[in-house]
Protein backbone atom coordinates (compact mmCIF):
# COMPACT_ATOMS: atom_id res chain seq x y z
CA UNK A 1 0.00 0.00 0.00
CA UNK A 2 1.24 3.48 -0.82
CA UNK A 3 1.82 5.96 1.99
CA UNK A 4 -1.37 7.62 3.21
CA UNK A 5 -1.24 10.79 5.28
CA UNK A 6 -4.27 11.43 7.45
CA UNK A 7 -5.90 14.33 9.25
CA UNK A 8 -8.35 13.37 12.00
CA UNK A 9 -11.07 15.86 12.88
CA UNK A 10 -12.32 15.17 16.39
CA UNK A 11 -10.37 13.86 19.38
CA UNK A 12 -13.26 12.44 21.36
CA UNK A 13 -14.12 8.75 21.74
CA UNK A 14 -14.46 7.87 18.05
CA UNK A 15 -11.78 10.31 16.93
CA UNK A 16 -9.42 8.50 19.26
CA UNK A 17 -10.49 5.16 17.76
CA UNK A 18 -9.85 6.45 14.24
CA UNK A 19 -6.46 7.84 15.21
CA UNK A 20 -5.41 4.61 16.90
CA UNK A 21 -6.41 2.49 13.90
CA UNK A 22 -4.77 4.77 11.35
CA UNK A 23 -1.54 4.84 13.35
CA UNK A 24 -1.58 1.03 13.57
CA UNK A 25 -2.11 0.56 9.83
CA UNK A 26 1.12 -0.10 7.88
CA UNK A 27 1.70 2.63 5.33
CA UNK A 28 -0.52 5.20 7.05
CA UNK A 29 0.32 8.09 9.35
CA UNK A 30 -1.79 10.69 11.13
CA UNK A 31 -0.05 14.00 10.39
CA UNK A 32 -2.54 16.23 12.16
CA UNK A 33 -5.40 16.07 14.63
CA UNK A 34 -7.99 18.78 15.21
CA UNK A 35 -10.51 19.39 17.97
CA UNK A 36 -12.21 22.57 19.20
CA UNK A 37 -11.14 21.46 22.68
CA UNK A 38 -7.40 22.10 22.61
CA UNK A 39 -6.79 20.10 25.79
CA UNK A 40 -8.39 17.04 24.23
CA UNK A 41 -6.42 17.51 21.01
CA UNK A 42 -3.14 17.85 22.90
CA UNK A 43 -3.88 14.70 24.87
CA UNK A 44 -4.37 12.78 21.61
CA UNK A 45 -1.18 14.26 20.20
CA UNK A 46 0.79 13.05 23.20
CA UNK A 47 -0.82 9.60 23.24
CA UNK A 48 -0.27 8.86 19.54
CA UNK A 49 2.84 10.90 18.77
CA UNK A 50 1.22 13.20 16.22
CA UNK A 51 3.20 16.14 14.89
CA UNK A 52 0.54 18.84 14.53
CA UNK A 53 -2.50 19.95 16.55
CA UNK A 54 -5.22 22.36 15.46
CA UNK A 55 -8.44 23.74 16.90
CA UNK A 56 -9.81 24.97 13.53
CA UNK A 57 -10.46 22.40 10.79
CA UNK A 58 -9.73 24.98 8.08
CA UNK A 59 -6.22 25.46 9.42
CA UNK A 60 -5.81 21.70 9.75
CA UNK A 61 -6.67 21.29 6.07
CA UNK A 62 -3.77 23.61 5.20
CA UNK A 63 -1.32 21.13 6.71
CA UNK A 64 1.02 19.92 4.01
CA UNK A 65 0.75 16.42 2.59
CA UNK A 66 -2.75 15.32 3.65
CA UNK A 67 -4.39 12.63 1.54
CA UNK A 68 -7.50 11.75 3.53
CA UNK A 69 -9.58 13.01 6.43
CA UNK A 70 -11.38 11.10 9.17
CA UNK A 71 -14.38 13.04 10.49
CA UNK A 72 -15.50 12.08 14.00
CA UNK A 73 -17.47 15.05 15.32
CA UNK A 74 -21.15 15.74 16.16
CA UNK A 75 -23.47 14.70 13.33
CA UNK A 76 -24.97 18.17 12.93
CA UNK A 77 -21.63 19.49 11.64
CA UNK A 78 -20.62 16.51 9.48
CA UNK A 79 -21.51 18.37 6.31
CA UNK A 80 -19.55 21.56 6.90
CA UNK A 81 -16.30 19.73 7.68
CA UNK A 82 -16.66 16.82 5.25
CA UNK A 83 -17.63 19.04 2.33
CA UNK A 84 -14.75 21.41 3.05
CA UNK A 85 -12.35 18.47 3.02
CA UNK A 86 -13.75 17.18 -0.28
CA UNK A 87 -13.46 20.62 -1.87
CA UNK A 88 -9.76 20.50 -0.97
CA UNK A 89 -9.46 17.19 -2.83
CA UNK A 90 -9.19 14.98 0.25
CA UNK A 91 -10.82 11.57 0.55
CA UNK A 92 -13.24 11.45 3.50
CA UNK A 93 -14.26 8.80 6.00
CA UNK A 94 -17.14 10.31 7.98
CA UNK A 95 -18.69 8.75 11.03
CA UNK A 96 -22.32 7.72 10.76
CA UNK A 97 -24.98 9.02 10.46
CA UNK A 98 -24.21 10.90 7.27
CA UNK A 99 -26.08 13.94 8.62
CA UNK A 100 -29.18 14.94 10.57
CA UNK A 101 -31.01 16.49 7.62
CA UNK A 102 -31.66 15.28 4.08
CA UNK A 103 -30.32 18.55 2.66
CA UNK A 104 -26.95 18.17 4.38
CA UNK A 105 -26.60 14.52 3.41
CA UNK A 106 -27.41 15.16 -0.23
CA UNK A 107 -24.91 18.04 -0.33
CA UNK A 108 -22.16 15.71 0.91
CA UNK A 109 -22.95 13.09 -1.73
CA UNK A 110 -22.93 15.77 -4.44
CA UNK A 111 -19.61 17.21 -3.24
CA UNK A 112 -17.94 13.79 -3.37
CA UNK A 113 -19.19 13.24 -6.93
CA UNK A 114 -18.13 16.69 -8.09
CA UNK A 115 -14.68 16.45 -6.50
CA UNK A 116 -13.97 12.88 -7.55
CA UNK A 117 -12.92 11.74 -4.09
CA UNK A 118 -13.67 8.62 -2.07
CA UNK A 119 -16.44 9.20 0.48
CA UNK A 120 -17.12 6.47 3.02
CA UNK A 121 -19.58 6.31 5.91
CA UNK A 122 -18.56 4.82 9.25
CA UNK A 123 -21.04 1.94 9.29
CA UNK A 124 -18.60 -0.06 11.38
CA UNK A 125 -21.00 -2.98 11.89
CA UNK A 126 -20.58 -3.84 8.20
CA UNK A 127 -17.13 -5.04 9.23
CA UNK A 128 -18.34 -7.49 11.86
CA UNK A 129 -17.93 -11.11 10.84
CA UNK A 130 -21.18 -11.67 12.76
CA UNK A 131 -23.18 -9.52 10.33
CA UNK A 132 -21.77 -11.33 7.31
CA UNK A 133 -22.44 -14.70 8.92
CA UNK A 134 -26.03 -13.58 9.54
CA UNK A 135 -26.34 -12.64 5.88
CA UNK A 136 -25.01 -16.06 4.88
CA UNK A 137 -27.44 -17.87 7.20
CA UNK A 138 -30.49 -15.83 6.19
CA UNK A 139 -29.69 -15.95 2.48
CA UNK A 140 -28.98 -19.65 2.77
CA UNK A 141 -32.40 -20.34 4.27
CA UNK A 142 -31.09 -21.57 7.63
CA UNK A 143 -34.33 -20.49 9.34
CA UNK A 144 -36.51 -20.00 6.26
CA UNK A 145 -37.81 -16.77 4.73
CA UNK A 146 -39.10 -14.20 5.26
CA UNK A 147 -37.49 -13.35 8.59
CA UNK A 148 -38.29 -10.95 11.42
CA UNK A 149 -35.17 -9.30 12.91
CA UNK A 150 -35.80 -7.70 16.30
CA UNK A 151 -33.73 -5.67 18.74
CA UNK A 152 -34.86 -4.30 22.11
CA UNK A 153 -32.81 -2.25 24.60
CA UNK A 154 -33.07 0.66 27.00
CA UNK A 155 -30.34 2.85 28.47
CA UNK A 156 -30.05 6.16 30.27
CA UNK A 157 -29.62 9.62 28.74
CA UNK A 158 -26.30 9.56 26.89
CA UNK A 159 -23.20 11.16 28.46
CA UNK A 160 -22.64 13.02 25.19
CA UNK A 161 -25.71 15.21 25.59
CA UNK A 162 -25.41 16.74 22.10
CA UNK A 163 -26.23 13.32 20.64
CA UNK A 164 -29.76 13.65 22.08
CA UNK A 165 -30.33 17.07 20.50
CA UNK A 166 -32.56 17.44 17.42
CA UNK A 167 -30.09 19.52 15.44
CA UNK A 168 -26.75 18.14 16.60
CA UNK A 169 -27.30 14.41 17.03
CA UNK A 170 -30.85 13.39 16.20
CA UNK A 171 -31.21 11.00 19.14
CA UNK A 172 -31.26 7.22 18.77
CA UNK A 173 -33.54 7.19 15.72
CA UNK A 174 -30.88 8.93 13.65
CA UNK A 175 -27.67 8.11 15.51
CA UNK A 176 -28.11 4.46 16.54
CA UNK A 177 -30.92 3.05 14.42
CA UNK A 178 -29.00 3.84 11.22
CA UNK A 179 -26.67 0.91 12.00
CA UNK A 180 -29.61 -1.49 11.84
CA UNK A 181 -31.20 0.11 8.78
CA UNK A 182 -27.87 -0.36 7.01
CA UNK A 183 -27.09 -3.89 8.16
CA UNK A 184 -30.64 -5.09 7.44
CA UNK A 185 -30.13 -4.08 3.79
CA UNK A 186 -27.01 -6.24 3.75
CA UNK A 187 -28.50 -9.22 5.60
CA UNK A 188 -31.81 -9.25 3.71
CA UNK A 189 -30.22 -8.30 0.37
CA UNK A 190 -33.17 -5.98 -0.11
CA UNK A 191 -34.26 -2.37 0.19
CA UNK A 192 -36.68 -0.82 2.73
CA UNK A 193 -40.12 0.04 1.35
CA UNK A 194 -42.16 1.31 4.30
CA UNK A 195 -41.77 2.45 7.90
CA UNK A 196 -44.12 2.62 10.88
CA UNK A 197 -43.03 4.02 14.22
CA UNK A 198 -44.38 5.17 17.58
CA UNK A 199 -42.34 7.02 20.16
CA UNK A 200 -42.01 9.62 22.85
CA UNK A 201 -39.36 11.70 24.58
CA UNK A 202 -38.72 10.57 28.16
CA UNK A 203 -35.86 13.03 28.68
CA UNK A 204 -37.91 16.19 28.01
CA UNK A 205 -37.90 17.24 31.67
CA UNK A 206 -34.51 15.77 32.57
CA UNK A 207 -32.27 18.31 34.34
CA UNK A 208 -29.47 17.04 32.12
CA UNK A 209 -31.18 18.38 28.99
CA UNK A 210 -31.85 21.99 30.00
CA UNK A 211 -29.48 23.33 27.32
CA UNK A 212 -30.66 20.97 24.58
CA UNK A 213 -33.80 20.25 22.57
CA UNK A 214 -34.07 16.46 22.81
CA UNK A 215 -35.27 14.42 19.86
CA UNK A 216 -37.61 11.45 20.39
CA UNK A 217 -35.55 9.11 22.56
CA UNK A 218 -37.85 6.12 23.10
CA UNK A 219 -39.29 4.36 20.08
CA UNK A 220 -40.51 1.24 18.35
CA UNK A 221 -39.79 1.15 14.61
CA UNK A 222 -40.97 -1.42 12.08
CA UNK A 223 -39.25 -1.42 8.68
CA UNK A 224 -40.64 -3.60 5.90
CA UNK A 225 -38.35 -4.63 3.05
CA UNK A 226 -39.17 -5.49 -0.55
CA UNK A 227 -38.13 -9.07 0.22
CA UNK A 228 -40.92 -9.37 2.79
CA UNK A 229 -38.44 -9.40 5.67
CA UNK A 230 -39.15 -7.07 8.59
CA UNK A 231 -36.80 -5.27 10.98
CA UNK A 232 -38.00 -4.18 14.41
CA UNK A 233 -36.25 -1.81 16.82
CA UNK A 234 -37.58 -1.06 20.29
CA UNK A 235 -35.17 1.13 22.17
CA UNK A 236 -34.75 3.99 24.58
CA UNK A 237 -32.03 6.50 25.38
CA UNK A 238 -34.24 8.34 27.83
CA UNK A 239 -33.98 6.41 31.10
CA UNK A 240 -32.65 8.15 34.24
CA UNK A 241 -28.95 7.87 35.15
CA UNK A 242 -27.94 4.42 36.29
CA UNK A 243 -31.02 2.71 34.83
CA UNK A 244 -30.94 0.24 31.93
CA UNK A 245 -32.68 -2.85 30.58
CA UNK A 246 -31.43 -6.16 29.25
CA UNK A 247 -30.69 -6.17 25.52
CA UNK A 248 -32.48 -8.72 23.35
CA UNK A 249 -31.61 -9.39 19.73
CA UNK A 250 -32.59 -12.25 17.44
CA UNK A 251 -33.89 -13.21 14.02
CA UNK A 252 -37.11 -15.23 13.76
CA UNK A 253 -37.99 -17.37 10.76
CA UNK A 254 -40.53 -20.06 9.85
CA UNK A 255 -37.90 -22.76 10.45
CA UNK A 256 -36.12 -21.45 13.53
CA UNK A 257 -34.41 -18.57 15.27
CA UNK A 258 -30.93 -17.05 15.33
CA UNK A 259 -29.89 -15.50 18.64
CA UNK A 260 -27.49 -12.56 18.25
CA UNK A 261 -25.21 -12.50 21.29
CA UNK A 262 -22.87 -9.55 21.70
CA UNK A 263 -20.76 -8.81 18.63
CA UNK A 264 -19.07 -12.18 18.15
CA UNK A 265 -21.61 -14.98 18.60
CA UNK A 266 -24.68 -16.46 16.89
CA UNK A 267 -26.78 -19.42 17.98
CA UNK A 268 -29.09 -21.07 15.45
CA UNK A 269 -31.99 -23.09 16.86
CA UNK A 270 -34.20 -25.19 14.59
CA UNK A 271 -37.04 -27.71 14.94
CA UNK A 272 -36.69 -30.15 17.80
CA UNK A 273 -34.38 -27.81 19.69
CA UNK A 274 -31.35 -28.53 17.51
CA UNK A 275 -28.72 -25.80 17.97
CA UNK A 276 -25.60 -24.69 16.13
CA UNK A 277 -23.13 -22.27 17.69
CA UNK A 278 -20.97 -19.78 15.82
CA UNK A 279 -18.64 -18.07 18.28
CA UNK A 280 -15.34 -16.25 18.23
CA UNK A 281 -16.47 -14.26 15.20
CA UNK A 282 -14.10 -11.42 14.34
CA UNK A 283 -15.32 -8.25 16.06
CA UNK A 284 -12.38 -5.97 15.15
CA UNK A 285 -14.72 -3.76 13.17
CA UNK A 286 -12.82 -0.47 13.39
CA UNK A 287 -9.52 -2.03 12.37
CA UNK A 288 -11.18 -3.62 9.34
CA UNK A 289 -13.11 -0.43 8.51
CA UNK A 290 -9.97 1.73 8.39
CA UNK A 291 -8.05 -0.89 6.39
CA UNK A 292 -10.90 -1.18 3.87
CA UNK A 293 -11.05 2.58 3.36
CA UNK A 294 -7.29 2.73 2.84
CA UNK A 295 -7.53 -0.09 0.30
CA UNK A 296 -10.34 1.71 -1.55
CA UNK A 297 -8.12 4.79 -1.87
CA UNK A 298 -4.89 3.05 -2.81
CA UNK A 299 -6.41 0.52 -5.22
CA UNK A 300 -9.19 2.78 -6.50
CA UNK A 301 -11.94 0.42 -5.35
CA UNK A 302 -15.49 1.29 -4.30
CA UNK A 303 -15.88 2.02 -0.60
CA UNK A 304 -17.73 -0.54 1.51
CA UNK A 305 -20.44 1.95 2.52
CA UNK A 306 -20.73 5.24 0.68
CA UNK A 307 -22.78 8.40 0.76
CA UNK A 308 -25.71 6.77 -1.01
CA UNK A 309 -25.84 4.10 1.70
CA UNK A 310 -25.77 6.83 4.32
CA UNK A 311 -28.68 8.57 2.62
CA UNK A 312 -30.83 5.42 2.56
CA UNK A 313 -30.32 4.93 6.29
CA UNK A 314 -31.06 8.61 6.96
CA UNK A 315 -34.24 8.46 4.88
CA UNK A 316 -35.50 5.54 6.98
CA UNK A 317 -34.70 7.49 10.17
CA UNK A 318 -36.53 10.56 8.89
CA UNK A 319 -39.47 8.38 7.82
CA UNK A 320 -39.64 6.98 11.37
CA UNK A 321 -39.76 10.50 12.81
CA UNK A 322 -42.46 11.42 10.27
CA UNK A 323 -44.48 8.33 11.21
CA UNK A 324 -44.27 9.23 14.90
CA UNK A 325 -45.52 12.75 14.14
CA UNK A 326 -48.34 11.74 11.82
CA UNK A 327 -49.31 8.31 13.14
CA UNK A 328 -49.17 7.01 9.56
CA UNK A 329 -47.16 4.42 7.70
CA UNK A 330 -44.53 6.15 5.54
CA UNK A 331 -43.77 4.68 2.13
CA UNK A 332 -40.20 5.11 0.89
Amino acid sequence: MEQLNICVIGAGDLGTVHTEQWQALPGAEVLAICDIDETRALAAQKKFGIDAVYTDYREAFDHSGIDAVSVAIPSGVHRIVSEAAMRRGYHVLCEKPIAVTRQDGEAMVTAAQECGVKFALGFCKRFLEQVHKLRELVQGGAIGRPVFYRHASGISVRPKLWIMDKEMGGGPIIDMACHYFDQWRLIFDSEPVQVKASGLTLSTDSPLMTEYDPEVDTVTILVEFASGDVGSLSLSWGLPPGVSTETMEDVLGPDGVIAVNGLDELVVQTEGGETELFDGLDANMFEREIAAFAEAICEDKPVAAGGEDGMIALQVSLAALQSIETGQVVTL
